[in-house]
């Protein structure tokens, strides 16, 4: 799985940190248990072959049934008393708290368990069961690394990427958009595997207004490149509710009209899977059953 998800021996290697020679000899032995060749090496990236794809969804059954299994133990030893969340870096600060207790009959008084994670470690966190919930921004453009088809989800916010800059002397963005053919803006972007940076990417290309940007610099973290931002070393994207913050202390500015702002939804993903009685309460606080996606 990890194979397939980065296309890369070495990429995976490292994902399952190890290293590439004892990666690439547990798939052969998978390869000579299976008496089938799983993965075509004769192009990049790496791909599944025909017995490779059917093996997939049951290799992805079978590992969600271990964490799963894993995790009913541990609540039942545990005595399933805590509510379990992994989130966003910044929805874990910007928006979580407010929003939990917004929720009717939110019983503030039971524990709770929030980890705030990059959006990688938080669909590893929901996929392997380690939460019973996993809230992060959404949009048709964005892959969220893993099967979404699997997971139940309702939407609890929307929020827009806003296009923001260090402000000139004048207040005005130092970076503005769209940028000139002869100084294109310099673009602060997400790494490629980043869910905001998919989305900013798909927004520029089809665009309709002209657009000049050239990317400069990048990061997983939405507080480096705001560093960067203030900075004045480019434009870049931020959730609103960041965003308006910083705009609003005056140490950035909107670059561009609302046009290069892009809308997304906050959702709340759960296993379709057996979950404790205080998640299931907590769930039908949110949203009834028969209104979840």
């Amino acid at each position: 799985m990890a194979l397939v998800e980065s296309g890369s021996f070495s990429r995976a290697a490292d994902k399952r940190n190890v290293a590439q020679p004892a990666f690439s000899r547990r798939i052969r032995l998978l390869e000579e248990w299976m008496g089938v060749t799983l993965f075509g090496r004769d192009r990049q990236p790496i791909r599944l072959t025909d017995a490779g794809r059917q093996l997939m969804p049951i290799a992805d059954n079978v590992i969600h049934q271990i964490y799963r299994g894993r995790e009913n133990i541990q609540q039942t030893e545990r005595g399933a008393n805590t509510l379990k969340f992994a989130a966003t870096h910044t929805i874990s600060i910007l928006f979580f708290p407010d929003w939990f207790q917004s929720v009717p009959g939110n019983a503030s008084g039971i524990p709770l368990s929030l980890e705030s994670h990059h959006m990688d470690s938080c669909a590893r966190y929901l996929t392997q069961g380690l939460c019973h919930f996993m809230l992060c921004i959404t949009h048709p453009d964005a892959e969220l690394g893993f099967d979404q088809s699997l997971f139940d989800f309702v939407v609890v916010g929307t929020d827009n990427l806003i296009p923001v800059s260090a402000p000139d002397a004048d207040g005005a963005p130092l970076h503005a958009l769209p940028g000139a053919p002869e100084s294109p803006a310099k673009y602060l972007y997400f790494s490629e595997a980043s869910a905001l940076g998919q989305i900013v990417d798909a927004m520029l290309a089809r665009h309709e207004e002209p657009v000049f940007v050239k990317k400069s610099s990048s990061s997983p973290l939405a507080g480096a490149l705001k560093s960067m931002a203030e900075s004045g070393w480019g434009v870049t994207w931020f959730a609103g509710m960041l965003a308006r913050i910083a705009i609003r202390d005056g140490s950035l500015v909107q670059a561009g009209d609302d046009s290069w702002c892009i809308p997304v939804e906050i959702r709340m993903f759960r296993s379709r899977g057996h979950l404790p009685p205080i998640a299931e309460k907590f769930w039908q606080s949110v949203v009834p059953t028969e209104d979840a996606s």
